[in-house]
């Protein structure tokens, strides 16, 4: 009786133990499975880190030719920036020179002319006078307009010192003018005495054009009064640009008394100030 109940206890742990294993070999085939998914997983994910640092090798290879090439570009600019400037240099010599020799051109035309008593000399006598010292004057020269189309070259004064004048080229629209040229000149002189300014570029002209000096700082240039017009006037700021309209009542200020001032202009007309 006693051995019928160990087999009976012995199969019942022999049939535990299959199951048992049974249950265990299943979890085994489950890892397995999931170690191989893992394992196709991980050689996919390796593949792309392949491919990725195959991709970030191509790149850096073309970032290390398109460092070559920006080099040889730099390279190739250094030497244009250097050949422009020594062109642009060579430019500028060359145009220093051309003004050097058309002004000198206008000077020698200007001692010929009044050598020769030939002189297209337009405005007042420049001559010492009676007065000066005043600051901020506009002064149209409406006694001597411009006698027939040509070229003023520059214009003249009498000056007790330095002074800076702002040019104006007049022309009649109506009963107004509109300024031409405005151009700035400056006068540089220790003694007094009579001057001539060249412009670097003349200013074409028509018959009838006028022209305006605005002292914009001391005025330098002396007048007689009581002799010539009134077409001036002292005005702090110029307000007459290039283009804008200068109305008669800008020029003619009737309660002024009359002056005559130092200043002329010059250049070359198609009609001789002295043949009309």
């Amino acid at each position: 009786m006693r051995w019928i109940f160990l087999f009976i206890i012995a199969a019942m742990m022999t049939m535990g133990c299959a199951a048992n294993c049974q249950k265990v070999q299943q979890e085994l085939n489950t890892c397995q499975v999931t170690l191989t998914d893992q394992d196709y997983i991980i050689k996919k994910q390796e593949s792309t880190l392949r491919q990725k640092d195959q991709k970030i090798s191509e790149q850096q290879e073309t970032i290390g030719k398109m460092g070559t090439d920006i080099a040889e570009l730099n390279r190739q600019l250094n030497i244009s920036s250097s050949e422009k400037g020594r062109y642009d240099e060579r430019i500028k010599t060359i145009a220093s020179s051309v003004r050097e020799y058309i002004k000198q051109q206008m000077k020698d035309n200007r001692n010929f002319l009044t050598g020769i008593a030939l002189e297209d000399f337009i405005g007042n006598e420049l001559i010492e006078r009676a007065y000066s010292g005043e600051e901020s004057i506009l002064v149209v020269d409406v006694s001597n307009p411009v006698p027939s189309g040509g070229q003023i070259n520059g214009i003249g004064g009498y000056f007790s010192g330095s002074a800076d004048i702002v040019i104006k080229l007049l022309r009649p629209s109506g009963n107004d003018y509109i300024v031409i040229y405005n151009k700035q000149v400056t006068v540089e002189t220790d003694t007094p005495g009579k001057k001539h300014i060249d412009f670097d570029s003349p200013f074409i002209v028509k018959k009838g054009d006028i022209i305006a000096y605005y002292f914009p700082g001391p005025v330098n240039v002396p007048y007689d009064s009581d002799i010539g017009t009134n077409a001036y006037s002292k005005i702090r700021a110029d307000k007459f640009g290039h283009g804008d309209r200068m109305a008669a009542a800008d020029i003619w200020h009737t309660d002024e008394i009359k002056r005559k001032y130092s200043l002329n202009y010059y250049g070359i007309f198609y009609t001789r100030v002295d043949s009309e």
